[in-house]
């Protein structure tokens, strides 16, 4: 081939690939990214009551499993199955025939006792009077006193016998240990029953007062206890699924002396008088304790706080269209809401959807999102 035409083909090959890469550029700046359109809301206080909300089990102040003192055979069942009883009230008797005669043997004792020392005492009274006038000896005095009193002890000892007996007879009656509604009877009528039974007669629950027991985390922890140091601090029981009016309001009875090494958290109770037994023992119930003041703070939809590695975070739109990224600290949530004690001010544009796919410098257009959070009512949350 001649140099002329080799050099034409290498100036069109050339030109070729100039063409190709003006192509890609063009390409490239045709598939830039537009302005992300995102919900955007103007950021604006809302009045904020602290408290504490935590899921908290119901249990009974005192629960008895009721067993028998002693072996026998049930002769009568007293109560239904879920009766409310008294304390004193009797449940069942076992049978009691030889307890009877065992007590009437023990009575039937000290009469004989009685009897005896009645004359032991009448010998010795005339030993004394005849050892003046020589007619007794010195000695068989001193055996007249000692008979006496021996049947006096003998008395004393058949007494015992009649206390022993009489608290065997009574221990074949099982009366109820509290006040409270029973459960599940164990054993039916004619079963033999023992005091080593695993099985329990029924089981007695106090129903009222109630208490709901639940975990105070380790944040709220010095909360609680300066709320503690004011008047009766009130506990309110909600449903555990929420929504529903409360079940009943109580008052924090207890808070534990100790931390658990596991998760830092301290048990408390709060205390129900549980009028209508709206509180049933083993049921889970949501807890909130009111822990201060309300006060204005941030709120913003739930939607807009996002979870990030070091804190929570929301996406702030700045006055040049690009967001940031902006750690902030929660103070807590209520209604959907949450509500924030530092990281953004009123009025900063803060976008609350279309978030998935923002990167720090990013531009976006607004539109309008979440409705503005109204102050006029205050909110509670925990």
């Amino acid at each position: 081939m001649r140099p002329d035409s080799r050099s034409r083909l290498m100036g069109a090959a050339v030109l070729v690939l100039a063409l190709a890469g003006c192509g890609r550029d063009e390409d490239k700046a045709g598939k830039a990214r537009p302005p992300a359109l995102v919900g955007a809301m103007a950021a604006a206080n809302a009045d904020f009551a602290p408290r504490l909300t935590a899921l908290g089990t119901v249990t009974p102040l005192q629960s008895v499993a009721v067993r028998p003192r002693t072996d026998g055979q049930i002769t009568a069942i007293l109560f239904r199955e879920g009766d409310n009883v008294r304390s004193g009230q009797q449940l069942f008797r076992l049978d009691d025939r030889a307890a009877r005669a065992e007590l009437a043997q023990a009575r039937a004792n000290v009469a004989s006792a009685q009897a005896s020392a009645v004359q032991a005492r009448g010998d010795f009274t005339r030993a004394e009077q005849l050892v003046g006038k020589g007619f007794v000896s010195a000695a068989v005095l001193d055996q007249r006193r000692a008979l006496a009193g021996s049947a006096e002890a003998a008395i004393s000892g058949a007494l015992a016998q009649v206390k022993s007996a009489e608290t065997a007879l009574d221990y074949l009656t099982i009366r109820a240990p509290v006040s409270g509604r029973t459960g599940e009877i164990g054993f039916r009528l004619g079963a033999t029953v023992r005091s080593s039974d695993a099985v329990s007669l029924v089981t007695v629950n106090q129903l009222s007062p109630i208490q709901v027991r639940f975990l105070v985390p380790p944040e709220q922890i010095q909360h609680v206890r300066a709320a503690m140091a004011g008047p009766g601090l009130t506990v309110t029981a909600l449903p555990q699924q929420g929504g529903g009016p409360p079940i009943a309001t109580g008052r924090l009875a207890f808070l534990d002396n100790n931390v658990d090494p596991g998760n830092g958290s301290v048990t408390a109770k709060a205390e129900f008088v549980n009028v209508g037994d709206v509180l049933w023992p083993g049921a889970i119930v949501n807890v909130q304790l009111p822990l201060g003041a309300s006060a204005p703070r941030i709120a913003l939809p739930e939607s807009a706080v996002q979870t990030g590695r070091d804190a929570p975070f929301v996406w702030a739109v700045g006055g040049d269209g690009k967001v940031v990224m902006r750690d902030v600290t929660v103070a807590g949530r209520a209604d959907g809401r949450v509500f924030l004690a530092s990281g953004v001010k009123p009025g900063e544009t803060i976008v609350v959807d279309a978030l998935s796919k923002l990167k720090p410098g990013d531009k976006v257009r607004t539109r309008a999102g979440a409705p503005r959070v109204a102050s006029a009512a205050p909110a509670v949350a925990g």
